[in-house]
């Protein structure tokens, strides 16, 4: 049987559309948890089980929201839908009943159910009726579905049908759901992948038989299952016989894709975050730590979204989400930690409060890199699909990766610097103040002018433009002061002034720094200067004597003005600045907002380090595909898939994360959004960096390999800027004042309200 509906994509929501939708579902929720008194828990997608909460919500049309309305649902994008996963999932509202059936049959049921399954099963989903469970594992085979040994026989009676016999085992909710999924073997083949094939069961079918099993806490939510000879009607085959693989590894997409995998122990982070912004003193020792979390929490949800919006179009996103599930179920494991720091409280399973939260956090971990897939599994699919021809090593999306425009912008970024570099490292000048044969053509296309308005001398286009420039010089190792250059002009432009010089830096006290300017002249001393040397205009940030910071535009030939040469771990120019009451002209007439002139260059930092990460990546991709050991490409080892996924999932997470700095600056720099894409993407640089040399052995820690030349600056760019840890308090001082209802209107805020 083919396929007889595919969803097309959903039309385009508002964003004042998913703000009103969020609204309206915190609202239910809180009404029914004052009405009905559920209390707020960890892992209630899988543990909180409320028939009534669920019909409660179908009644809304928040059950297949994204399904037909012909066949019960609400015609609604998956957008809208993650927006509602995200509010319950925040609350730990009792969702168990209805979640699998919601999140991953009846989509199924929807791709690749005959009109008649869907018409049975479908409306009664979205009516709260009808339940399902997964009957996917069996103790023999583990995590691997192409060994299961349920065996479905086709039979001979007059109306045709199956007769199902075997085992499945940690089959949450069996005991009380309507229906199983179940794969099952209904033929053999060449490979294991092979005569496969899923059908919807009755639980209340002759020769079913549940046993309960408790979990770690003593609850009970998982079960083993037994077939024995169950009678399955020939219309409840789902999809195509034989076909199951393929049909099961899409729908996984649905398990793994979805919001559940990262906040299961929000609740906790939530009482975490409450505790840490009632007291001062734990604010001031835990800001860095929360504020690490939640930038990396932020990047987690993009994904999420990015994934969501791949649904909408009809895709089934097989490595994001896979990507999505691997970082989320880690992130949820380190709430924990997290929490065991702050709160500095026993876990108390016979408790209440937070003590009650973090027994259930602790007591659930175990599984959460188990279901939906463990841990390996889902690390071998990333390794595999970014190691395919024609495969994408980043995953998730990017400032410079989406869209034919920023195609196309890439490839001639690419083009352009490929083979241009010169000096011993690729596009590392070789004295103090030259600049490689490569900036004059870059200046003749206008670089440096993009995203500067065209009545300032600038080229136009956008910031996106320029973040895919940056980043193309990350991914071509090639060093010149395009990022710097750039930054200048577009803090000149934004006081409506042009930069005449062809080359530009802007110089930050580093710390334990001071730079002083008296109304005239400039004085101070900074180091670690980005093309200090090279630049013919200095855009410096100074304290006024009277206080406030100012911004200043010094000329390279000014009197008092004494610059010498440094270089960073990769080579490039690194200068140290000193000014002796030098002449300097304030830029503007106000203070900068704190932090922004910083962020300005940490946003183009961070694209440059994408572009270096995949360059890492790529490198790395490269070597375990060709290169054999003990007979084999080193890629068919268990371990070497590990680190390789790990590295292209950290790759994505920095991708996702840029591009949410990009988007909400693209009007003014948002600080807290470029804190959160450098706090991910220094934590990239530190995975991907270590990895890739862990993985070319003794051949990567040689100059004849090129792959220094991106972890050297890998190395050298997390540390900018003030490096992570500096922006990870910075966020954290930002956002823990706000208490946890305000850091989750700040965790969601940028995307439902994005245009």
């Amino acid at each position: 049987m083919t396929t007889t509906h595919r969803p097309a994509p959903a039309p385009a929501t508002g964003p004042a559309d998913l703000t009103e939708l969020r609204a309206r579902v915190r609202a239910v929720v809180e009404r029914w948890s004052t009405q009905r008194g559920f209390t707020p828990r960890c892992d209630a997608w899988l543990r909180g089980h409320d028939p009534d909460f669920s019909r409660e919500l179908a009644a809304h049309g928040w059950i297949g929201m994204t399904w037909p309305a012909e066949l019960g649902g609400g015609d609604r994008s998956a957008l809208e839908r993650l927006v509602v996963t995200e509010e319950l999932l925040r609350a730990g509202a009792p969702v168990a009943a209805h979640w699998i059936a919601d999140r991953q049959i009846g989509p199924a049921i929807l791709r690749y159910g005959s009109p008649e399954l869907q018409r049975r099963f479908l409306p009664g989903i979205a009516r709260g009726e009808v339940t399902f469970c997964l009957g996917m594992s069996e103790t023999e085979a583990g995590s691997d579905l192409a060994s299961v040994r349920t065996v479905a026989e086709a039979t001979s009676e007059p109306a045709g049908g199956w007769r199902l016999r075997g085992r499945k085992i940690w089959t949450s909710q069996a005991h009380r759901s309507s229906h199983a999924y179940v794969l099952a073997r209904t033929g053999t083949g060449a490979r294991r992948h092979e005569g496969l094939s899923e059908f919807v069961v009755a639980m209340d079918s002759p020769g079913v038989a549940v046993r309960p099993i408790h979990d770690l806490s003593g609850e009970h939510h998982f079960n083993e299952v037994t077939f024995d000879d169950v009678p399955v009607p020939a219309d409840r085959l789902l999809g195509t016989a034989g076909d199951g693989w393929r049909q099961v590894t899409e729908q996984l997409a649905f398990e793994r894709g979805g919001m559940e995998r990262v906040l299961s122990t929000y609740p906790l982070l939530a009482a975490v975050l409450a505790a840490a912004g009632s007291d001062p003193e734990t604010a001031r020792e835990f800001a860095g730590p929360l504020g690490g979390a939640l930038a990396r929490l932020a990047g987690l949800r993009r994904l999420a979204w990015r994934t969501a919006q791949a649904v909408d179009a009809g895709q089934a996103p097989v490595q994001q989400a896979a990507m999505l599930k691997d970082l989320g179920t880690v992130f949820e494991g380190e709430v924990n930690e997290l929490a065991r720091q702050v709160l500095r409280i026993e876990p108390d399973p016979a408790g209440t409060g937070d003590a009650l939260l973090l027994a259930q956090g602790v007591l659930a971990a175990p599984g959460f890199t188990i279901r939906g897939g463990t841990t390996e599994v889902l690390r071998t699919i990333i390794a595999r699909a970014a190691a395919a021809p024609g495969g994408r090593t980043g995953g998730g999306d990017g400032a410079s990766s989406s869209g034919g425009d920023a195609a196309e912008l890439r490839a001639l970024a690419d083009q352009v610097l490929a083979d241009r570099a010169t000096g011993q490292d690729e596009g590392t000048p070789e004295r103090p103040g030259e600049l490689p044969e490569v900036w004059r053509t870059v200046s003749d296309l206008q670089w440096p002018q993009v995203a500067t308005p065209e009545p300032l001398d600038g080229a136009g286009g956008t910031l996106d433009d320029l973040v895919t420039l940056v980043e193309a010089t990350g991914r071509r190792t090639t060093a010149i002061p395009l990022a710097e250059t750039a930054w200048a002009r577009r803090l000149l432009a934004a006081a409506g002034r042009p930069l005449v010089e062809s080359t530009a830096t802007v110089v930050l006290p580093g710390r334990g720094e001071e730079l002083l300017w008296d109304g005239a002249g400039l004085s101070g001393t900074a180091t670690r200067v980005p093309w200090g040397c090279a630049a013919e205009r200095l855009l410096v940030l100074a304290r006024d004597r009277t206080g406030p910071e100012v911004l200043l535009s010094v000329a390279a030939d000014a009197s008092g003005l004494v610059r010498e040469p440094g270089v960073n771990l990769a080579g490039e120019p690194r200068d140290t600045v000193r000014f002796d009451a030098v002449h300097a002209e304030r830029i503007g007439s106000g203070a900068p907002e704190p932090g922004s002139v910083a962020a300005a260059g940490a946003l183009l930092r961070t694209a440059a380090m994408v572009g270096a990460l995949e360059r890492a990546v790529t490198h790395t991709v490269e070597h375990v595909t060709v290169r054999e050991q003990f007979g084999r490409p080193l890629l068919a080892f268990q371990a070497v898939g590990a680190t390789l996924a790990r590295m292209a999932s950290e790759l994505a997470l920095a991708r996702t994360a840029l591009s949410a700095a990009v988007a909400a600056s693209r009007s003014r720099v948002a600080v807290d959004r470029v804190a959160a894409a450098v706090v991910v993407a220094g934590a990239a640089a530190t995975e991907v960096a270590r990895g890739a040399h862990q993985l070319h052995g003794a051949m990567g820690v040689t100059r004849e390999h090129p792959l220094h030349r991106a972890t050297r600056r890998l190395w050298s760019w997390r540390d900018e800027f003030g490096g992570d840890r500096h922006w990870a308090r910075l966020l954290g001082e930002r956002l823990l004042p706000l208490g946890p209802d305000g850091v989750w209107d700040w965790l969601t805020a940028d995307l439902d309200r994005q245009d």
